[in-house]
């Protein structure tokens, strides 16, 4: 695999997008929406299809069930250029699925089982998986249960072993308490180069509210690079050499689903490619915003010129304080 610049590990998921539902029913009630489509998600899916999209060469380490779903999962995947000598395929457990059901104003609810996802442990990556690899990225923490603890920190000590930098994002699961969050996570700050999760995970790991006060929380604990996703109002970033706050590109916004994942894609493009860390979120929020003008959490990423030509015609800078 010398020849990939990324892996990334983490859940598969198949998506049955419902656009256009308006409201839940009730037990033994009906309500219709407009239209129901098939998509690719879950967070480390989402991360490699976009950085084989932009052009990045990139493998995914996961596991789905030997049935249809995941067939269709390792065409799709594959049709895309995405290396899948990292994919396994449980005979027991089913390809984990998703129904996510978009209103009008765009912003997703999401039914979800974990199938495969559930069991994908350190065992499953594939000796040798790092070997010459630039950058492993574990997408999709908290959904994740058997990749958690020292169980996470086996695997990113493998990265580092073989010369690889690592990062981390998170997913949300409310169901989980700031302790859940330490014993996922803890073990694993210090081996961490980049972690960047969203800003509701991000509160509750931290228990800070504020974007300075979180990054800081997170570099305080051996994080490298820490940063914090914040919707719509950006994103946020501490290095050794400053904060920076990187604002978004205004775009009319379609459906949220996988905006957070085309994010890390973009971000670690930039970083492949040798960018600083806040000219690599500023290609990460602008990889977001092609995201979010289509149905599907992949659908609107185009090459990645066209996303470096979309940020020259749409100028925004980062802030340092």
């Amino acid at each position: 695999m010398s020849s990939l610049d990324i892996v990334c590990i983490g859940n598969v998921v198949v998506d049955a997008v419902g656009i256009g539902v308006q409201r839940i029913p009730e037990e033994g009630a009906l309500a219709l929406f407009d239209k129901v489509e098939m998509h690719m998600g879950g967070c480390a899916n989402n991360c490699a299809l976009a950085l084989a999209k932009l052009g990045v060469k990139v493998g995914l380490s996961a596991k789905v069930g030997a049935d249809g779903l995941g067939e269709y999962s390792a065409s799709i995947l594959s049709k895309h250029g995405v290396d899948l000598r990292g994919l396994k395929r449980s005979a027991t457990e089913s390809t984990s699925f998703s129904f996510i059901m978009i209103p009008e104003s765009g912003d997703r609810r999401i039914l979800h089982t974990l199938g495969a996802n559930a069991t994908f442990s350190p065992a499953d990556v594939e000796p040798g998986l790092f070997n010459g690899v630039k950058w492993v990225s574990v997408n999709g923490l908290a959904l994740l249960p058997a990749l958690e603890g020292e169980a996470l920190a086996k695997v990113l000590r493998q990265a580092k072993a073989a010369g690889a930098r690592t990062a981390a994002d998170t997913a949300i699961n409310d169901r989980f308490t700031a302790k859940e969050w330490e014993a996922l996570l803890g073990p694993s700050y210090g081996l961490l180069d980049v972690l960047f999760p969203s800003e509701v995970e991000a509160r509750a790991l931290t228990g800070e509210s504020e974007p300075r006060k979180i990054v800081e929380a997170l570099k305080k604990r051996g994080v490298k690079i820490a940063g914090v996703k914040l919707g719509e109002r950006g994103s946020a970033i501490l290095t050794d050499e400053g904060y920076y706050e990187i604002p978004i590109y205004p775009v009319k916004c379609t459906d949220t689903l996988g905006a957070g994942d085309c994010f890390m894609a973009g971000f670690l493009a930039g970083m492949v490619r040798g960018m600083h860390p806040r000219e690599a979120a500023l290609l990460g929020n602008a990889t977001s915003a092609h995201c979010v003008q289509a149905v599907g959490a992949t659908t609107g990423i185009p090459k990645l010129d066209a996303v470096l030509d979309f940020q020259k015609k749409h100028p925004v800078r980062a802030h340092s304080h």
